[in-house]
Protein backbone atom coordinates (compact mmCIF):
# COMPACT_ATOMS: atom_id res chain seq x y z
CA UNK A 1 0.00 0.00 0.00
CA UNK A 2 1.32 3.71 -0.96
CA UNK A 3 1.22 6.51 1.38
CA UNK A 4 -0.68 9.45 1.07
CA UNK A 5 0.94 13.01 2.43
CA UNK A 6 -0.97 15.99 4.18
CA UNK A 7 0.97 19.45 4.65
CA UNK A 8 0.93 20.98 7.69
CA UNK A 9 1.75 25.03 7.73
CA UNK A 10 0.26 26.59 10.45
CA UNK A 11 -0.04 26.42 14.44
CA UNK A 12 -2.78 23.82 15.28
CA UNK A 13 -3.19 24.78 18.50
CA UNK A 14 -6.81 24.16 20.09
CA UNK A 15 -10.13 27.45 18.79
CA UNK A 16 -12.66 26.92 20.95
CA UNK A 17 -15.32 28.85 19.53
CA UNK A 18 -14.28 28.11 15.43
CA UNK A 19 -17.84 26.60 14.47
CA UNK A 20 -19.80 28.66 17.03
CA UNK A 21 -19.05 31.91 18.80
CA UNK A 22 -20.24 32.15 22.08
CA UNK A 23 -24.21 32.18 22.25
CA UNK A 24 -26.80 31.07 24.66
CA UNK A 25 -27.99 27.65 24.79
CA UNK A 26 -31.16 27.04 22.78
CA UNK A 27 -33.01 23.73 20.81
CA UNK A 28 -32.49 24.35 17.56
CA UNK A 29 -29.49 24.93 14.64
CA UNK A 30 -26.88 27.12 15.37
CA UNK A 31 -25.33 29.29 13.49
CA UNK A 32 -21.75 27.40 11.92
CA UNK A 33 -19.50 30.78 11.78
CA UNK A 34 -16.71 28.34 9.82
CA UNK A 35 -17.24 24.94 7.80
CA UNK A 36 -13.58 23.48 8.44
CA UNK A 37 -10.47 23.44 10.81
CA UNK A 38 -8.23 26.40 10.22
CA UNK A 39 -5.74 23.40 9.32
CA UNK A 40 -5.90 21.12 6.08
CA UNK A 41 -7.35 18.06 8.05
CA UNK A 42 -10.08 17.02 10.52
CA UNK A 43 -10.17 17.86 13.99
CA UNK A 44 -12.43 16.17 16.86
CA UNK A 45 -14.79 18.94 17.35
CA UNK A 46 -15.33 20.33 21.36
CA UNK A 47 -18.61 22.37 22.57
CA UNK A 48 -17.70 24.04 26.07
CA UNK A 49 -20.32 24.92 28.23
CA UNK A 50 -20.30 28.28 30.66
CA UNK A 51 -23.04 28.35 33.46
CA UNK A 52 -24.75 31.65 34.02
CA UNK A 53 -27.17 31.06 37.15
CA UNK A 54 -26.81 27.62 38.49
CA UNK A 55 -26.89 24.64 35.54
CA UNK A 56 -29.29 24.66 32.73
CA UNK A 57 -30.32 20.73 31.96
CA UNK A 58 -27.71 21.19 28.30
CA UNK A 59 -29.10 17.94 26.17
CA UNK A 60 -27.22 16.58 23.11
CA UNK A 61 -25.46 18.17 20.19
CA UNK A 62 -25.99 16.75 16.79
CA UNK A 63 -23.31 16.93 14.31
CA UNK A 64 -23.43 16.44 10.42
CA UNK A 65 -20.56 17.41 8.19
CA UNK A 66 -17.58 15.44 7.01
CA UNK A 67 -14.85 13.28 7.74
CA UNK A 68 -11.16 13.33 6.53
CA UNK A 69 -12.15 11.65 3.53
CA UNK A 70 -15.12 13.28 2.62
CA UNK A 71 -17.41 10.84 4.06
CA UNK A 72 -20.58 11.86 5.28
CA UNK A 73 -20.96 12.06 9.16
CA UNK A 74 -23.25 12.42 11.84
CA UNK A 75 -22.48 12.32 15.68
CA UNK A 76 -24.94 12.82 18.38
CA UNK A 77 -22.94 14.84 21.12
CA UNK A 78 -23.97 14.48 25.08
CA UNK A 79 -23.01 17.73 26.44
CA UNK A 80 -21.70 18.21 29.39
CA UNK A 81 -23.26 20.97 32.19
CA UNK A 82 -20.12 23.22 32.74
CA UNK A 83 -18.00 21.73 31.31
CA UNK A 84 -16.70 20.41 27.36
CA UNK A 85 -17.74 17.28 25.58
CA UNK A 86 -15.56 16.07 22.42
CA UNK A 87 -17.00 14.15 19.81
CA UNK A 88 -15.69 10.58 18.90
CA UNK A 89 -15.39 11.29 15.70
CA UNK A 90 -12.95 13.30 13.35
CA UNK A 91 -14.78 15.60 11.03
CA UNK A 92 -13.04 17.99 8.41
CA UNK A 93 -16.38 19.88 7.88
CA UNK A 94 -19.13 20.83 9.74
CA UNK A 95 -22.57 21.49 7.55
CA UNK A 96 -25.04 21.61 10.83
CA UNK A 97 -25.09 22.10 14.58
CA UNK A 98 -28.55 21.12 16.69
CA UNK A 99 -29.31 21.00 20.21
CA UNK A 100 -32.04 19.26 21.83
CA UNK A 101 -32.76 18.45 25.13
CA UNK A 102 -32.07 21.43 26.69
CA UNK A 103 -33.79 23.36 29.78
CA UNK A 104 -33.18 26.48 31.33
CA UNK A 105 -32.45 26.32 34.86
CA UNK A 106 -32.41 30.62 35.82
CA UNK A 107 -30.42 32.32 32.78
CA UNK A 108 -29.49 31.20 29.84
CA UNK A 109 -25.78 29.47 30.20
CA UNK A 110 -23.65 30.09 26.91
CA UNK A 111 -22.06 27.18 24.41
CA UNK A 112 -19.25 27.65 22.32
CA UNK A 113 -18.10 24.84 19.54
CA UNK A 114 -14.72 24.71 18.48
CA UNK A 115 -12.07 22.14 17.70
CA UNK A 116 -9.51 20.52 19.59
CA UNK A 117 -5.87 20.64 18.78
CA UNK A 118 -4.24 18.91 15.64
CA UNK A 119 -4.23 18.69 12.15
CA UNK A 120 -5.63 14.66 12.32
CA UNK A 121 -4.78 13.58 8.44
CA UNK A 122 -5.75 10.40 8.91
CA UNK A 123 -9.07 9.41 10.61
CA UNK A 124 -8.72 5.28 11.39
CA UNK A 125 -5.54 3.61 12.19
CA UNK A 126 -2.83 2.96 9.60
CA UNK A 127 1.30 3.46 8.89
CA UNK A 128 3.05 6.38 9.20
CA UNK A 129 5.79 6.48 6.57
CA UNK A 130 7.83 9.42 7.40
CA UNK A 131 7.63 13.42 8.26
CA UNK A 132 9.59 15.97 6.20
CA UNK A 133 10.54 19.24 7.72
CA UNK A 134 10.07 22.04 4.89
CA UNK A 135 11.41 25.11 7.04
CA UNK A 136 13.33 25.56 9.88
CA UNK A 137 11.65 24.25 13.03
CA UNK A 138 10.78 26.76 14.91
CA UNK A 139 9.87 25.20 18.39
CA UNK A 140 9.05 21.52 18.38
CA UNK A 141 6.37 19.80 17.53
CA UNK A 142 4.83 15.75 17.93
CA UNK A 143 3.26 13.25 15.95
CA UNK A 144 0.70 11.22 17.86
CA UNK A 145 -1.96 8.99 17.74
CA UNK A 146 -5.23 8.45 19.74
CA UNK A 147 -3.25 6.46 22.57
CA UNK A 148 0.25 8.20 22.28
CA UNK A 149 3.28 10.73 20.62
CA UNK A 150 4.77 8.57 18.18
CA UNK A 151 7.56 11.51 17.45
CA UNK A 152 8.64 14.58 19.05
CA UNK A 153 10.59 16.84 16.86
CA UNK A 154 12.75 19.30 18.14
CA UNK A 155 13.36 22.77 17.64
CA UNK A 156 15.87 24.27 15.02
CA UNK A 157 15.78 21.03 12.86
CA UNK A 158 17.26 21.81 9.20
CA UNK A 159 14.55 22.46 6.44
CA UNK A 160 14.61 18.84 4.14
CA UNK A 161 15.73 16.83 7.45
CA UNK A 162 13.94 13.50 6.88
CA UNK A 163 12.71 11.25 9.92
CA UNK A 164 11.97 7.76 8.28
CA UNK A 165 9.44 6.03 10.51
CA UNK A 166 9.27 2.75 8.48
CA UNK A 167 5.98 2.10 8.43
CA UNK A 168 5.25 2.58 12.38
CA UNK A 169 1.77 1.36 13.30
CA UNK A 170 -0.83 3.92 14.50
CA UNK A 171 -4.33 3.63 16.07
CA UNK A 172 -7.54 5.58 15.67
CA UNK A 173 -6.31 8.69 14.07
CA UNK A 174 -2.82 10.55 13.18
CA UNK A 175 -2.51 14.27 14.27
CA UNK A 176 0.32 16.74 13.71
CA UNK A 177 0.75 19.12 17.05
CA UNK A 178 2.44 22.25 16.60
CA UNK A 179 2.03 25.78 18.21
CA UNK A 180 4.12 27.87 15.88
CA UNK A 181 4.42 28.38 11.85
CA UNK A 182 6.44 25.46 11.68
CA UNK A 183 5.97 23.63 7.72
CA UNK A 184 5.67 19.73 7.79
CA UNK A 185 4.40 16.91 5.55
CA UNK A 186 3.79 13.43 7.21
CA UNK A 187 3.46 10.48 4.61
CA UNK A 188 0.78 8.48 5.58
CA UNK A 189 -1.76 5.47 4.69
CA UNK A 190 -5.13 7.24 4.02
CA UNK A 191 -8.43 6.94 5.79
CA UNK A 192 -9.97 3.51 5.90
CA UNK A 193 -13.50 3.54 4.80
CA UNK A 194 -16.02 2.61 8.44
CA UNK A 195 -18.32 0.87 5.92
CA UNK A 196 -17.46 -1.75 3.60
CA UNK A 197 -19.97 -2.88 0.70
CA UNK A 198 -20.15 -6.15 -0.03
Amino acid sequence: MGYSFTNTAATTAAVNNRFVTTVNMANGTYTVANASPVWSGGCLLTATISAVTGNDTPGTLTIVGTGVNGQALTEVLTLVAAGTATSSNVFRTITSLTQAGWIINVGNDTIVVGCAAGNIACGSQGQLGGVLINNTVATAFSVADASRTIITVPASQAAGTFYDLNGVDFGGYLKVLTTSTNDVTVFHTGTLPSVYAI
